[in-house]
């Protein structure tokens, strides 16, 4: 299943994703309990779907099977369901989940990246934490502030989690994992390079979060998800192309690890770090494809703000 959030007249819905259609789960879980005779009095307190993916996400299999139902019924009607059927046009694609309640990044975990940067690995993941406020979704502006430096695009296959959870031993992290997505590591790659006390803030300006285009829940992905083609591109270009076989530490060295130290609520994410990285300017469209989850498409645009920060830390 692919499950995005998209909104409607500025309304957030929980959509699935069926070839060219947007299918809102909500609305047709509803019909579906009408049509099987279900009142609201006797369905279960889940009846009624969550239009924010962060719960719909805490409710697990229950949201899940009944959102199998749901779809299963659109199909049964050949997607005739008024107000749950939208075509792509005509909606507004936002980040699955638009308020993560960690964003938990991963650096220097592409052999093919710490080749060029000629860096030594950490003995364990090197994880930090981005702020969720950085987030947007497909097709939103990431926006650059004027005279800091140059911008880096990094382009990281990522994991939802699915449940609460606490020192998770390796052999058991895939059981936590609800899903996979891109988030796209913006980086303000000259503040980052003054200073490794500088990364949290060159991380996590706004917009600096793309994520998407949706969630492709682990049953649906590649079996081998450690062999997986993965590209940048910029204006249309590919100006890199990696394989998640690359990676040093997969989902469940990063998850033990991050969990033994901190919880993990439902709906957070977790990255694998990017291979090589590239600048963006304002007016490029930049492009992360992972293979098995699709392609994260931004625009990049710019604002100018104060720059007496930048003249603090000798950028101009």
């Amino acid at each position: 299943m692919k499950l995005t959030t998209f909104a409607v007249d500025g309304h957030y819905r929980i959509g699935a994703v069926e070839g060219e259609k947007i299918l809102d789960l909500n609305a047709a879980y509803i019909v579906y309990l009408e049509y099987e005779g279900v009142s609201e009095a006797k369905a279960t307190a889940n009846a009624r779907l969550p239009k924010r993916m962060s719960a719909f996400i805490e409710l697990g299999d229950v949201a899940l099977e009944a959102a199998g139902k749901a779809l299963d019924f659109l199909r049964r009607e050949n997607y005739g369901v008024e107000d749950a059927v939208f075509k792509f046009d005509d909606v507004k694609l936002r980040a699955p989940i638009p308020d993560p309640p960690k964003i938990v990044c991963t650096g220097l975990n592409y052999e093919d990246y710490r080749a060029i940067l000629g860096l030594e690995y950490l003995p364990v993941p090197q994880i930090f934490l981005k702020a969720p406020s950085s987030v947007i979704g497909h097709l939103e502006p990431i926006v650059i502030p004027e005279g800091y430096g140059t911008v880096f695009h990094e382009y990281e296959f990522s994991c939802v989690i699915g449940k609460r959870c606490k020192d998770v031993p390796k052999d058991e992290a895939n059981n936590v994992i609800f899903g996979y997505t891109i988030l796209d590591d913006i980086t303000a790659h000259d503040i980052e390079l003054i200073t490794r006390e500088y990364q949290q803030w060159a991380k996590s300006f706004d917009t600096f979060a793309p994520m998407g285009p949706w969630i492709v829940t682990s049953e649906e992905m590649p079996k081998n998800i450690y062999n997986l083609k993965i590209i940048r591109r910029r204006n249309g270009k590919v100006e890199f192309e990696s394989n998640t076989k690359n990676m040093r530490f997969h989902f469940d060295d990063i998850i033990s690890f991050a969990s033994t130290f901190w919880t993990l609520e439902p709906g957070t994410i977790v990255t694998t770090a990017s291979p090589p990285a590239g600048p963006i300017e304002p007016g490029d469209v930049i492009e992360a494809e992972v293979e098995g989850v699709g392609v994260l498409r931004n625009p990049v645009t710019s604002r100018r703000i104060t720059t007496e920060y930048a003249k603090r830390i000798g950028l101009i």
